[in-house]
């Protein structure tokens, strides 16, 4: 039972962590992912608008760059004006948002003021770049945010086929527009996260809740379940000392018969005074029986012979349960059994109570006593009643169920929890001639240690 409760207790605790290990790496994929999309996005931009500008610098005779952004001396209008439409063309061509020749010393020609972006772009060119393209190989820049939106540039030298240094720079700027896309989704995420850390925060509330709720049913449900077994050991010490109880009234109201009688048998009345006493101890052992059910450890254990007391046992009961004659028994030698003093007459009792209210007074119940293969003893309790069906053969012996009008249910209980605190079994079978048959096996004692025939 305990350990069904630590598996309850620890399980929300368990699908808590593992739910916040969950979340944890889907947070952390997610970042991971959207980062690693960045990143070849960004790349991919790179690396196009790199070939853009490569292709661009290549289409560009460095005459005509000479002739328009040159020297005064070399300066031709036709040239300028050419090239300004060539770069408009390809810009509009590829979808750019601008593209323009510099000089060598980073100026821009064709723009109308010198603060546009352009130049602020390539003020900020580090020393790296500018020596990339006055080497000969292109630059591309970092996305750039600007008046709320992304873009991006690339530049290529323009190079003579002598190859000298270079005679201007292709700069193209690109709209990277997605990119905006991406931060909105990169914010979104961040408030993801947050929501997903007070998810967790609310999961693990809830379990500590649960828990306390839980702990606070168990204790109840502890305490209802040892109320229940109080009841339970209270109706059964109350429905076994019945039949003790019994058997001292039959006794008791038979000697006030003898009295009433003129000649009186002293031998008889003599003989069941004894019966009085006898019951009584009885009593007190039934008594201290189930007392010691708290303690099983301390449950002292007797050997009993079998094959003597049953015959004795059964004259004893004539006078309790008036069953004189309704009854036949068999007795094979067993040798003894170690079990509880009082638990072999008590099941005999029960089982054969059982018995005789369920069979026709003119059918005897039969009582026998054998051998049941090496090391066991087995009582057999065979009535001629209606007999029990197989589905319901486990059940009779739960507290409390029985198919009489007046019985309590408590007597196979109370036969079962005997028979297995001794180390026996119970079983139910059907009877050839109808009913059924109860038979219970005992180890025999001489396959038990010298200890266990003094205490169990």
């Amino acid at each position: 039972m305990w350990g069904q409760v630590y598996r309850r207790r620890l399980l929300p605790w368990l699908v808590t962590v593992v739910m916040l290990a969950i979340l944890a790496g889907i947070n952390l994929g997610y970042r991971r992912i959207l980062g690693e999309f960045y990143a070849a996005l960004n790349e991919e931009l790179g690396e196009q608008l790199s070939g853009l500008a490569e292709t661009f610098a290549a289409s560009i005779p460095a005459e005509m760059v000479s002739e328009a952004i040159g020297s005064e001396s070399a300066f031709s209008p036709e040239a300028f004006v050419r090239l300004r439409e060539q770069t408009r063309e390809f810009a509009l061509a590829n979808r750019l948002v601008s593209a323009t020749i510099l000089d060598t010393l980073w100026q821009d020609p064709f723009a109308a003021e010198s603060d546009s972006l352009g130049a602020i772009v390539f003020s900020a060119l580090d020393r790296k770049g500018r020596a990339a393209l006055l080497s000969g190989l292109p630059w591309v820049s970092e996305t750039y945010r600007w008046h709320g939106a992304y873009y991006r540039s690339a530049a290529a030298p323009i190079s003579d086929s002598s190859g000298g240094p270079p005679v201007g720079i292709v700069r193209i700027e690109a709209d990277a527009g997605y990119f905006a896309a991406w931060d909105q989704l990169d914010s979104l995420s961040w408030w993801v996260h947050a929501l997903s850390v007070l998810f967790a925060l609310a999961l693990v509330g809830l379990f500590i809740w649960y828990g306390r709720i839980t702990r606070h049913w168990e204790a109840e449900l502890l305490r209802s379940e040892k109320l229940i077994g109080l009841g339970r050991l209270a109706a059964t010490i109350a429905h076994e000392i019945r039949n003790p109880l019994g058997i001292i009234k039959a006794t008791a109201q038979r000697l006030e018969r003898l009295e009433r009688q003129p000649s009186t048998d002293r031998a008889h009345q003599t003989e069941l005074l004894r019966f009085m006493p006898a019951e009584a101890d009885r009593l007190d052992r039934i008594l201290s029986g189930y007392l010691r059910l708290a303690d099983p450890s301390a449950t002292h254990r007797t050997s009993v012979t079998m094959e003597d007391e049953l015959p004795r046992w059964l004259e004893t009961l004539k006078a309790g349960i008036g069953g004189a004659g309704r009854w036949e028994l068999q007795v094979e030698p067993t040798g003894p059994i170690i079990v509880d003093a009082e638990a072999p007459r008590q099941v005999l009792m029960n089982l054969l109570r059982n018995a005789l209210d369920i069979s026709p007074p003119e059918e005897p119940v039969r009582i026998q006593w054998r051998p049941a293969g090496p090391g066991w003893g087995e009582l057999v309790v065979a009535d001629r009643g209606p007999g029990i069906p197989r589905r319901l053969r486990q059940r009779v012996f739960e507290p409390f169920y029985t198919t009489k009008t007046t019985g309590s249910g408590l007597g196979l209980y109370a036969v079962m929890m005997m028979v297995e605190r001794d180390g026996g079994t119970i079983r139910i079978g059907h009877n050839p001639g109808g009913g059924a048959v109860f038979t219970v096996r005992w180890p025999l004692a001489r396959d038990r240690t010298s200890n266990d025939r003094v205490t169990g």
